[in-house]
């Protein structure tokens, strides 16, 4: 696994060494530590992480809503409790942490838990990229076909050859098929 900058949070300062001294034995930076949810913030905002290991049970915000912000910030967190409760793995289920681990947290379960959840949000962010992409592609048929349906319409011409027009008029005009679809759609208020 490649090395992650990972972001430790935890009211309480041996678990934060403990974590700290797995983590770096491993080959991880951890590039910084708190012992509250407000600082566990402001040190994701100023570092960026890779990834964020934060207690559910801190002073102040509590490691699931500070996961809440996290999440907007799009830095994955993995989250650690003495606590197994329903409820707050149904409170971590709705912040969409990577992971669960419940204390007293070994090398054993750490080192792989950081593994799965760091590829799985790797697996997200690839996926959010195709679904960005198919979107944009689908959005550009959609003006190809709507100004294809256009120049038919206005030349009196079959769609196979307003598709025709439209490649070679881009081609004269050096834009992509794409940009002059959008000029004829907005041009023609559609």
């Amino acid at each position: 696994m490649s090395e992650l900058s990972i972001l430790i949070a935890d009211d309480e300062a041996l678990i934060r060494l403990d974590l700290k001294e797995i983590l770096q034995g491993a080959g991880h930076i951890v590039c910084g530590e708190a012992s509250n949810g407000a600082n566990a913030v402001e040190l994701a905002k100023s570092l960026a992480p890779d990834l964020a290991i934060l207690d559910v049970k801190m002073p102040g915000l509590d490691g699931l809503e500070v996961a809440k912000i996290l999440q907007s910030m799009n830095i994955p967190v993995l989250l650690l409790t003495a606590f197994s409760q329903p409820k707050f793995i149904n409170r971590a289920e709705k912040v969409s942490v990577y992971g669960y681990l419940v204390k007293p947290i070994t090398e054993r379960e750490l080192l792989p838990a950081v593994q799965i959840a760091y590829a799985r949000w790797r697996e997200m962010q690839d996926m959010r990229m195709k679904l960005k992409n198919t979107q944009h592609e689908l959005h550009s048929q959609k003006l190809i076909a709507q100004a294809r349906a256009i120049l038919a319409a206005r030349e009196g011409v079959s769609d196979y050859e307003a598709h025709q027009m439209l490649i070679h008029q881009a081609m004269d005009l050096r834009l992509t098929v794409v940009k002059l679809a959008a000029q004829i759609v907005n041009e023609s208020g559609k």
